[in-house]
């Protein structure tokens, strides 16, 4: 059941009004020239610390307004450029002659009485068919500007409807809006919804999964629904979902492509049984034991051993990567899914890599946990992960 407050939800905190310094990972968070930022999200700031964070679920409605997505008017506008010539566009007369009496850009709007035609006055504003131009209102300034250039077959997409669609989706799935905001200069747009049924695996180990609506007002990109276990709070996050996805929707920007919004519920059906599969892995893989031996073996099949003749500070890494997959495998935080005993389970085996590659394994530079945060989102990290639930997964 979804959490309709009766006004729009108190902020509980805001971000600071200018982007952190240092940081590894590019935000693209949309912000206006007083600092703000067009995001928000539930309960928790994001890595960023950008935008608005409330106390609990939204409606669409309220992410829209406090990620300052409502009400921009997307709209299309004839495309132009503006072209100096040798006369004046209206009188037809030439440049350092003087313009004919009825001539109004010969005014010269009060400044000069001379009415001789000077380059400024030859400026004429060519138009073409083949493009137009994608404006909206700024959630900043009030005033309308430019996002893109599009072919004339382009149909924008508003976050309204991308909103109202989701609306439709979580009805059915009991998700509430976690997240919510603006990319690269308001061309690109998100909504997250999170699904706090979740996945329990063996009864103790949550799953969480995301939906997520991503609009674009610019061409080459289809606006879609994503299935995904990323959270979507910025530029990189929003990549990681894109190639992270369980199952998509997507739809074109052609005039008939609002028309098919309403296929997304359908269509988006395969979310949830994804989930139950994943459930059913899971539940194989956290009642199947795992000897220390096995595990080992598994985790060589991540990061071989090394060579023989290898230099001693290439064993010594080895040695220390070894020792923290065992004490993690043995640990606090496997205690419930089959750790510290003698034998684990191939969940927490899974688990294991996991937690190293979150929040163990060592990185350089100066800001560790933004590094780290980028690599197990985008890099190596990620990739690793995927191989691990493969290697143990039971068959």
């Amino acid at each position: 059941m979804l959490w309709v407050p009766t006004e729009p939800p108190r902020p509980i905190w805001s971000g600071p009004k200018t982007p952190l310094k240092g940081l590894l990972m590019a935000h693209l968070i949309d912000i206006g020239e007083d600092g703000t930022a067009a995001f928000v999200s539930a309960n928790k700031p994001a890595w960023h610390q950008l935008g608005t964070v409330v106390p609990g679920p939204m409606t669409v409605a309220d992410a829209l307004k406090l990620a300052k997505l409502d009400n921009w008017d997307v709209r299309l506008d004839p495309a132009a450029s503006p072209s100096t010539g040798t006369q004046c566009p209206e009188c037809s007369a030439k440049l350092g002659a003087t313009h004919g009496d009825m001539c109004e850009i010969g005014d010269h709007e009060g400044e000069d009485d001379t009415r001789l035609v000077v380059e400024d006055d030859c400026v004429e504003w060519l138009t073409t068919d083949d493009y137009r131009a994608v404006t909206r209102i700024s959630p900043f300034t009030g005033k309308r500007e430019l996002l893109s250039f599009v072919g004339p077959e382009y149909t924008p997409i508003s976050n309204e409807l991308m909103g109202e669609t989701l609306v439709a989706i979580l009805d059915q799935s009991g998700a509430v809006v976690d997240t919510a905001g603006a990319l690269r200069g308001g061309k690109e747009t998100f909504i997250t919804a999170r699904i706090p049924k979740g996945i329990m695996v063996g009864g103790v180990d949550p799953v969480q999964m995301n939906l997520a609506a991503l609009g674009y007002f610019h061409q080459g990109r289809a606006n879609e629904f994503l299935a995904t276990m990323v959270r979507v709070v910025c530029a990189n996050t929003q990549t990681a979902a894109i190639h992270g996805h369980v199952s998509r929707w997507a739809f074109r920007h052609t005039p008939s492509g609002p028309d098919k919004v309403a296929n997304a519920r359908d269509a988006l059906k395969i979310t949830f049984d994804y989930a139950d599969a994943f459930a059913e892995e899971a539940e194989k893989m956290i009642g199947q034991d795992l000897a220390i031996k096995e595990f080992e073996a598994l985790c060589r099949e991540i990061w071989p051993a090394p060579a023989d003749d290898a230099r001693s500070d290439v064993k010594e890494r080895d040695d220390l990567l070894t020792t923290e997959l065992m004490t993690i495998f043995k640990g606090d935080t496997n205690a419930n899914i089959g750790g510290r005993r003698k034998k684990g389970t191939h969940w927490s085996g899974f688990q294991t890599i996991g937690e190293y590659i979150d929040h163990r394994a060592p990185v350089a530079g100066e800001n560790a946990a933004t590094a780290r945060a980028e690599r197990a989102l985008m890099g190596r990290g990620n990739q690793i992960k995927h191989q691990a639930f493969k290697l143990f997964q039971v068959a």
